[in-house]
């Protein structure tokens, strides 16, 4: 049954949106193959030191999402498809870098190209994808079926990376930057110019008047505020979680359970909860309970079990990737209800970017918490979930109103 919606979901795209569909496996394929094993590399294998880690890492994070409203900004003028070729190239030489890399030089311009290219095809093959859906119902679908293959690059990538390991790390920055070469390649093909975008370049306003546009429209940003706690949540499973792990079971292969029972359930289950929210929740009901269940998947961590110390970790990744089932495919596909169809790029800009600083306060806050000594954990998961259950709420009765406002204008 579920191959069955899944190719009948398939054959309804659009031979753009089936080539954006492969993007979000491709992309995370080749992002997982690599940068789960970049800081062991780093630390053991060439021997730098923990601090030198951490910038190359952090610029890596930085250089992508504090770009992201540049990158999407562009998109809007140069055009998405070109923003999304431009992103393969300059993530080839990234990975390239970081591969073959043995000075701290060399790395730091690897993390930066790495980075920058995420800044620059994801708003512009968010984008794309909306342009491509305009109407709502559809745009669930393709954004879940994206979520879909995502996941299913984000299970494969790291167990490819490492088989790979066991011959050399440089082969995994090459066979990484091979696949991007290869999708710059599929995408140069079979990618057409959106027909919106074409003979537009000179056409906008200037850059910092659109933004101060999108800061201003108190609608865009109440949501955006709200909807980038999602990234809060989701980043805690690369710090806290992992930090738990290591307190409570001293076993950090269980680290690995948890990643993939998350990516097995989006896999498995992102279709059918998404076809769920259309026939039963709708959008508000579905983002609300979404992001409320993700926030509250912290709580099962206070639970002890001494006989099965994995069960509360494996539970709590059953749950947020129930949420995040809900939550994320809905969100990505809300955001053209605030502009006009050629001011997506850098819309989804400028979510991804606060969404991104979200994720940085959060962890920072989070790492600090878990490594003092006088204070209960129990308060940092009461913490989380109450982020995700107030931004829930909040984000269902602000759609509510916006779909309410929508049909009223639309009737009269």
């Amino acid at each position: 049954m579920l191959s069955k919606h899944l190719i009948k979901d398939w054959q309804l795209l659009s031979p753009a949106g089936r080539v954006l569909v492969i993007n979000g496996f491709t992309f995370n394929l080749g992002f997982y193959m690599l940068l789960p094993y970049l800081a062991d590399h780093l630390q053991h294998n060439l021997g730098i030191s923990g601090w030198y880690v951490g910038v190359i890492i952090g610029l890596r994070v930085l250089s992508q999402q504090g770009m992201f409203l540049v990158g999407g900004t562009l998109g809007d003028r140069l055009g998405y498809k070109r923003l999304i070729l431009l992103g393969c190239a300059v993530r080839i030489i990234g990975f390239t870098l970081l591969g073959v890399g043995q000075t701290i030089p060399i790395l730091i311009l690897g993390a930066f190209f790495s980075g920058f290219a995420g800044a620059l095809f994801t708003p512009s093959s968010q984008a794309y994808l909306a342009s491509e859906y305009p109407e709502q119902k559809a745009r669930d679908k393709v954004f879940a079926l994206q979520s879909l293959t995502s996941e299913a690059g984000m299970l494969l990538g790291p167990l490819v990376g490492l088989s790979l390991l066991y011959v050399d790390f440089a082969l995994v920055g090459v066979v990484s930057a091979g696949l991007f070469t290869l999708l710059l390649i599929i995408q140069w093909r079979f990618l057409p110019e959106l027909e919106s975008q074409k003979n537009t370049t000179h056409a906008h306003s200037k850059f910092w008047k659109q933004w101060g546009q999108m800061l201003s429209n108190k609608s865009f940003m109440r949501f955006i505020l709200c909807a980038s706690v999602y990234q809060l949540l989701f980043h805690q499973l690369y710090i806290a979680v992992p930090h738990e792990i290591r307190v409570v079971t001293q076993d950090v292969s269980i680290i690995t359970w948890v990643f993939a029972t998350s990516s097995i359930m989006g896999v498995l289950m992102q279709m059918p909860v998404s076809r769920f929210v259309e026939s039963r929740l709708g959008t508000a009901r579905g983002i609300g309970l979404g992001m409320a269940i993700m926030g509250s998947s912290y709580l099962w961590l206070n639970l002890s079990l001494q006989w099965l110390p994995a069960l509360p970790f494996i539970i709590c990744a059953v749950f947020f990737s129930l949420g995040s089932m809900l939550v994320f495919p809905l969100l990505g596909a809300y955001v053209p209800k605030f502009c006009s169809a050629k001011e997506l790029g850098s819309h989804y800009g400028l979510y991804s970017c606060v969404g991104g600083l979200y994720a940085f306060i959060g962890n920072i806050s989070t790492g600090w918490l878990l490594s003092s000594t006088n204070i209960n954990h129990s308060w940092i998961w009461s913490g989380l979930a109450g982020f995700g259950i107030l931004s829930g709420v909040l984000l269902f009765l602000q759609v509510t109103s916006h779909i309410k406002n929508k049909n009223i204008a639309f009737s009269s």
